[in-house]
């Protein structure tokens, strides 16, 4: 119930200064190697955190194999992988959510030796790889994942962000 009506209301007491959706000092309660680069978290387009295959790419490219648990107990890289379009993973993703949550390697190295899983780190290789090649004569190439007609300089495709 309203007990006494608020006009007329000052717009200043309207006004709330919010911080721009990120915090002074992140504080990390999922991640669990604080010695790496973490993952760009999601919608953070103001500080540059993009997420895409490249960022993917740079990401894993820090850890060794036998560290692919520590590599995937970021909450922002299970988000991204769990809605990536391009090659969805939302489906098998259970037995590695399984092993991050008991922080079991056996069982995050088992997922990583999986069939999604090494499509994706074939695309990983190749951005890193095979991705550059130029040719003077052609000016565009065109994704072969999407379609997608893109400018000869680009190593990954500006549309779905997959290596050439």
């Amino acid at each position: 119930e309203v007990s006494k009506l608020a006009r007329p209301l000052p717009v200043e007491y309207l006004l709330v200064d919010v911080p721009v959706s990120t915090p002074m000092t992140p504080v990390y309660t999922f991640r669990s190697d604080s010695s790496k680069t973490p993952f760009p978290i999601e919608n953070r387009l103001l500080d540059k955190h993009i997420q895409d295959f490249n960022a993917l790419s740079s990401y894993f490219h820090q850890f060794t194999p036998d560290q692919f648990l520590s590599a995937v107990s970021d909450f922002h890289i299970l988000l991204y992988l769990a809605t990536m379009e391009m090659l969805p993973l939302k489906n098998f993703m259970g037995p590695l959510l399984q092993a991050v949550k008991e922080k079991d390697a056996s069982g995050a190295a088992e997922w990583s030796r999986s069939e999604q899983w090494a499509t994706v780190e074939q695309l990983m290789a190749s951005s890193r790889d095979g991705g550059a090649h130029m040719d003077g004569i052609q000016s565009e190439w065109t994704c072969p994942h999407c379609t997608f007609l893109n400018p000869s300089h680009l190593t990954a495709c500006d549309m779905c962000s997959l290596p050439r």
